[in-house]
């Protein structure tokens, strides 16, 4: 049986669904299970019941609070809540943790985001577990950022443009659930350490807005915005207390990329698509 933190959110409904397709048994860990499901309860900042792990092969970490704007809370908050998991997973004779990091993880990462999930690996690995690194993941269905993109695509007059420098990596959400499929399939023999989950050629985010406009079969208009201006103003958002749908700390990750990052094409025998017109559409 597979274990499945942040079961409802985006990565975690599509794992779900993913795993319940190949006909393969999920326990979701969610703060309101449903026990004609057969969930468990599970809150990050809460002590991880003995029975929640009970029979699990594979776990998988999905769960991420973003609710906390500072840095030193979000990353207790996450650490904490992991390290239970962890050690809950180690009593349990859990054989394999698989934890969903972020491709903006990397050791001098500029983003929160980045070096919350660059330390939560180190715990991880030091526990015989895997980190996967996905970039944006894209597909017909959305959900995270590339939600908040594609509701900003249909509904804004005007949409930014910070330039070439705001690249992103991506993935498409088959190709992700498929990797993750191939680390759940093989618990107990011997997993790397991090997965890096991207294809090979970034886009930018002018791009990527550019062919969710043609989706959506509308016309995608863009001001150009000084990355910098567009930090400053998303911080003063922010400090006024304000809940954005797309963060400053996000903006952040995309441009400050891991700058050594050379991702392969082929994942665990998954051959990554690229994005596209057609490719967002399946």
């Amino acid at each position: 049986m597979i274990a499945i933190t942040g079961a409802t959110g985006y990565l975690g409904r599509a794992l779900c669904d993913a795993f319940a397709g190949r006909g393969l048994a999920v326990r979701r860990l969610t703060r309101h299970p449903d026990p004609k499901r057969g969930d468990a309860f599970f809150a990050l900042e809460s002590v991880v019941g003995a029975a929640a792990l009970e029979g699990i092969r594979t776990l998988i970490h999905a769960a991420h609070d973003f609710r906390p704007l500072d840095e030193a809370e979000l990353r207790r908050v996450n650490l904490e809540g992991t390290r239970r998991l962890l050690d809950a997973a180690g009593r349990a004779g859990v054989p394999r943790v698989v934890f969903l990091s972020s491709i903006a993880s990397y050791d001098g990462a500029r983003s929160i985001y980045g070096r919350t999930k660059w330390t939560i690996e180190a715990e991880v690995r030091a526990r015989g577990g895997t980190s996967v690194r996905p970039g944006l993941v894209f597909g017909r269905t959305r959900g995270g950022l590339f939600a908040s993109l594609d509701r900003a695509v249909r509904s804004l007059p005007l949409l930014p443009d910070f330039g070439p420098a705001a690249r992103l990596f991506v993935i498409h959400v088959d190709d992700f659930t498929r990797i993750i499929g191939a680390l759940a399939d093989d618990a107990g023999d011997e997993a790397p350490d991090v997965v890096t989950a991207a294809h090979p050629t970034t886009v930018t985010m002018r791009r990527l807005i550019e062919l969710m406009a043609e989706v959506a079969g509308a016309r995608a208009r863009f001001v150009p915005v000084p990355p910098a201006l567009a930090l400053a103003g998303l911080g003063a958002l922010e400090a006024a207390g304000l809940r954005l749908p797309f963060r400053r700390d996000s903006l952040i990750s995309m441009l400050n990329s891991n700058p050594g990052l050379d991702p392969p094409g082929n994942v665990l025998g998954v051959r990554l698509r690229p994005l596209s017109n057609a490719t967002l559409q399946e």
